[in-house]
């Protein structure tokens, strides 16, 4: 009895252990998985701190700050001195007090950026080096001297392109997780100027020398750089398409300048700003067919261009200029004022283009029509832009187009007949939502709607009604045949995999000091609590 007793006992013992060898793997398989679900959710709360943190500080409570005047400066209750940079937020000035600091204002809106106290002045949070607050003045148009040197400092805030990504990146951690300084990703742009004899000329960024002895002109300067062999006293603007003045294009009657940059075309009358489209100044001198794009020629082997759509950009992207062997387009690169020359395709197009209305051109008893469009990319967590493109269609259709009448005096539109179909050529564009260029009617008694005499005081067709129109498919997008396109692309790989590379050397901090714990935490548990547990229920 003894034997089958102790017999059972130990095929009990057997049966319990391995329930319980079962359940410590059970239970170990559930630890990892918590302790992994444990980390992620760490991660998770890192970088929501640190992005929330990053929001929140650079909204800071009005009430904590006190502007003084109309400048860009504040004062704290503890005396500090803070200077906000527009899209940057508020930035100290490092032991600066606020009984010793004043603003050194040029008048009116200029200048309201620029302080000082007994040791330095100030463009906005950073000194401008060398120059004596005990004789600093503003001259105007965003210069300052004490009469020894001097300096430009804007009025706007910019991007610091000279801080890089992975810089700023590990800057806005360490300020939101460990109290450090803020990462400076926005300035006032600033630049010493080894004249101090100047007078502003023109309007802001612009300064000249004062005249020789002899007569001859000073230099000039435009934030501080200098324009080489201008003539100040000639110096003047170049006009745009409607005759008014360009904002950086001048000229002095023989050179021609973007900015500060001189640049290889010699002025002449023609000679004028044609469009400013997507961030971007184009400069066109039609006698030789010459492009600039900001400060770059455009390439001189495929010269002369021409405009031959316009620059509207209500169904465009891209402005697309029409050149030796194809459709070019200027791509401007992303993090400052550069880009390159691009190909859209080979030129379609024999003889003249004729604009029709809106997106709608003719040559060469064809019908086209420009339009344009967005890829986006969806993942897991967000849809990013991919790429933006503009497109030309060839539309089959006659090449008699009969003009029914106008969408609220061409504001929105115009209405035309081509054959027994009637087209509503749309001028709001994408950014109303409108995504077609061309929109064949279905429905005649929208033909009347659209072509209604304007009334000031009466009911007219307004956006609303148009997107209805759509939507109920009275308004049905025309369909062409692709001839060409071009592609702008957006790739921020680079910004993921940086901020990724941050996450995984947060992930690894906290996985290594968890595993560090746990560790302390077990070897104490197995050489006092495990073994004796064992051993005791075995003697039972």
């Amino acid at each position: 009895m003894f034997f089958v007793s102790l017999r059972d006992f130990t095929l009990k013992a057997e049966a319990d252990g391995s329930k319980k060898t079962e359940l410590l793997k059970i239970g170990g398989t559930l630890k990892n998985k918590k302790f992994i679900l444990l980390c992620l959710f760490a991660l998770f709360a890192v970088l929501f701190t640190v992005f929330f943190m990053v929001y929140v500080v650079s909204y800071e409570e009005e009430g904590e700050f006190t502007r003084i005047g109309n400048s860009e400066f504040y004062v704290t209750p503890q005396g500090k001195i803070y200077a906000l940079v527009p899209s940057g937020g508020k930035f100290e000035l490092k032991g600066v007090r606020a009984d010793k600091f004043r603003v050194l204002a040029s008048g009116g809106y200029r200048g309201r950026n620029v302080g000082m106290d007994e040791n330095a002045v100030y463009c906005g949070n950073l000194a401008m080096i060398g120059l004596d607050p005990s004789r600093a003045r503003a001259i105007g148009n965003g210069y300052f001297t004490d009469g020894e040197i001097s300096y430009f400092c804007s009025d706007a805030g910019e991007r610091n392109y000279e801080l890089g990504e992975l810089t700023e990146a590990v800057q806005t951690a360490a300020y939101a997780l460990l109290g450090a300084d803020k990462p400076q990703s926005y300035i006032y742009k600033t630049r010493r100027v080894s004249s101090v004899n100047l007078a502003p000329i023109l309007d802001f960024g612009f300064a000249a020398e004062n005249a020789h002895k002899d007569g001859k002109s000073g230099r000039v300067y435009f934030e501080g750089k200098q324009l080489d062999g201008a003539d100040a006293s000639a110096l003047r603007y170049v006009k745009d398409a409607r005759g008014r003045a360009s904002d950086y294009y001048v000229t002095d009657g023989r050179n021609v300048y973007f900015k500060s940059s001189r640049l290889a075309v010699k002025f002449t009358t023609g000679l004028y700003e044609a469009a400013y489209f997507g961030g971007v100044r184009y400069l066109l001198e039609p006698a030789s067919g010459v492009v600039y794009a900001n400060e770059h020629e455009f390439a001189p082997e495929f010269a002369p261009y021409s405009l031959p759509f316009g620059v509207s950009g209500a169904h465009a992207y891209h402005l697309l200029f029409r050149g030796k062997g194809g459709i070019y387009f200027w791509q401007r690169h992303s993090g400052g004022e550069n880009g390159e020359l691009k190909r859209a395709g080979d030129d379609p197009f024999t003889g003249d283009i004729s604009p029709l209305a809106g997106s709608v051109f003719i040559s060469g008893g064809q019908t086209y029509f420009v339009q344009s469009r967005e890829v986006w990319h969806r993942t897991k967590y967000r849809r990013r832009l991919g790429s933006r493109h503009t497109e030309l269609f060839r539309l089959e259709a006659s090449e008699r187009w009969r003009k029914i009448g106008l969408v609220r005096n061409g504001l929105y539109g115009a209405v035309y007949a081509n054959g027994d179909k009637i087209y509503y050529f749309d001028a709001m564009g994408t950014g109303q939502l409108i995504n077609s260029s061309v929109y064949e009617i279905a429905d005649l008694a929208v033909t009347e709607i659209l072509t209604r005499p304007y009334d000031p005081r009466g009911k007219n067709p307004d956006g609303e009604e148009i997107h209805k129109m759509i939507k109920d498919e009275r308004l049905v997008p025309a369909q062409g045949e692709l001839v060409f396109e071009a592609v702008s692309g957006y790739d921020d790989k680079e910004r993921y995999a940086l901020w990724g590379f941050l996450g995984v050397a947060i992930l690894a901090a906290i996985i290594g000091k968890a595993f560090k714990s746990r560790k302390r935490a077990k070897i104490p548990e197995n050489q006092t609590t495990a073994k004796p547990r064992g051993r005791a229920k075995f003697g039972r």
